[in-house]
């Protein structure tokens, strides 16, 4: 599966100066199961082509899902149509991806993964962890295998190209109304072990009694899954560029100040492997390795072409795609937060008496600037006494400030997983230990 060099350059040719393209091959196999059965087999491939034409300060965006000289043609009589339409602004910034010296940057070179998977090893994962269980607990969720072919290209000769593959595992084990989950995604398929999925699923369906509702401020051990929606929301939110500039978000204009917990430290980094790595963004600018948090200091934000007088004169290689539906501001794509020293089970020990969240079912943002977000706990939400379970927690809604949750972290644990947001290609996230006060019930 590739992307035709030919094809692309003759659209290029169609559409003349001025045009930037941003084109993906994917082919998906999805497997989807609930109640320990399997409901849906998918398998599908389509071309998605994102056109950007720019001339005389004005630019029009479109999209194909074909390469066909008439179909190219006939978008770019409707974006040059719709460009003599437009105000002309002179002062609007070049879009091409070359430095001031014209030359381009070079990409980091992603490494190769296989995916030498289809049908079969899907229902083969299934299988395995749904005999796992043994009959205990009835299994829901997906499994899913992607290869994407990206290429970015302009008229101008800028020519970038890759193929990422992914694969990934989603399992939520239900029993007398509770439930469990387990989340592995990797770039590799060979590196997703499911045989041990269903005693970590069935390890949190521990029988314990139903807490009677309660109220008030509590500790709170947010395990890996829930930290990776926490991290994800936090960094789309916070550590942008056009945001910090136009003092839109909760850090703007802290640069060198505290703005989380001394514990943690948070970097942005597309080419290393503990994420889902890639080795560029949609302008065809590297990935850059971009620290944003050392041991609670704000030390960088993320940026595109745009805004890269922000981070000084050079883009960190987080554009966004054209058309994207969460907005045209740069933002984080690989965010990785630092391992402490200890166990999740010291986590807990440290904690004593608190409320252990396992994962977050979404977190809605209210107010960006002030991170508030409000979301619900899902899978595993249980309390803790002295460092044990004693008492199983129904789903509940949360409200709080992101800012104040990560500014009084406790501790904060060794291991990592590895997880995904769709505003997000990769997070990488240990479990955090949170002070009372900013999540209550």
């Amino acid at each position: 599966m590739s992307i035709d060099h030919r094809q692309v350059q003759s659209a290029l040719d169609i559409m003349g100066p001025g045009t930037h393209v941003d084109l993906s091959q994917e082919r998906t196999g999805l497997l989807r199961y609930a109640r320990s059965r399997v409901t849906a087999q998918h398998s599908e491939e389509r071309l998605r082509v994102r056109v950007r034409l720019t001339e005389g300060g004005r630019t029009a965006l479109g999209t194909l899902e074909t390469l066909e000289p008439t179909e190219v043609k006939a978008l770019c009589d409707r974006l040059r149509s719709a460009l003599a339409l437009l105000p002309a602004h002179s002062d609007e910034p070049d879009a091409s991806p070359r430095s001031a010296s014209g030359t381009d940057p070079v990409a980091p070179k992603v490494a190769a993964a296989t995916l030498d998977a289809g049908p079969a090893d899907r229902h083969a994962w299934f299988s395995a962890v749904r005999d796992g269980l043994a009959g205990t607990a009835q299994l829901g969720g997906s499994i899913r295998h992607d290869v994407i072919h990206r290429v970015v290209a302009d008229h101008s000769g800028l020519y970038r190209e890759e193929t990422l593959t992914k694969a990934s595992l989603q399992a939520v084990a239900e029993r007398d109304g509770r439930s469990s989950s387990v989340r592995l995604v990797h770039r590799d398929a060979a590196r997703i072990d499911p045989t041990d999925v269903a005693r970590r699923l069935l390890d949190d369906l521990t029988d314990l009694p139903e807490r009677t509702p309660v109220r008030g401020t509590f500790r709170v051990l947010l395990r890996p899954q829930a930290v990776v929606t926490l991290l994800a929301t936090y960094g789309y939110v916070a550590l942008g560029a056009a945001g910090y500039a136009e003092g839109r978000t909760a850090v703007a204009g802290r640069m060198g100040s505290r703005v989380t917990s001394d514990l943690l430290t948070i970097t942005d980094d597309g080419t290393d492997p503990a994420g889902l790595a890639s080795g560029f963004d949609p302008e065809g600018t590297p990935r850059r390795l971009t620290r944003l948090v050392d041991n609670g200091v704000l030390t960088g934000v993320v940026s595109d072409l745009r805004r890269a007088d922000v981070t000084g004169g050079s883009s960190t290689g987080h554009a966004v795609p054209a058309g994207w539906r969460f907005g045209a501001d740069p933002s984080p794509s690989h965010l990785l937060l630092a391992g402490g020293e200890n166990t999740e089970e010291e986590l807990a020990a440290v904690c004593g008496t608190g409320l252990v969240i396992s994962r977050l079912d979404y977190l809605r943002i209210l107010h960006p600037k002030d991170t508030l977000v409000t979301g619900t706990t899902r899978d595993a939400t249980y309390w803790i006494h002295d460092g044990e379970p004693v008492a199983w927690q129904p789903s509940v809604r949360l409200t709080f400030r992101m800012d104040e949750v990560l500014d009084t972290v406790l501790a904060v644990s060794s291991r990592r997983e590895r997880g995904e947001a769709v505003f997000m290609e990769s997070v990488v996230a240990p479990a955090l230990l949170v002070d009372a006060g900013p999540i209550s019930l």
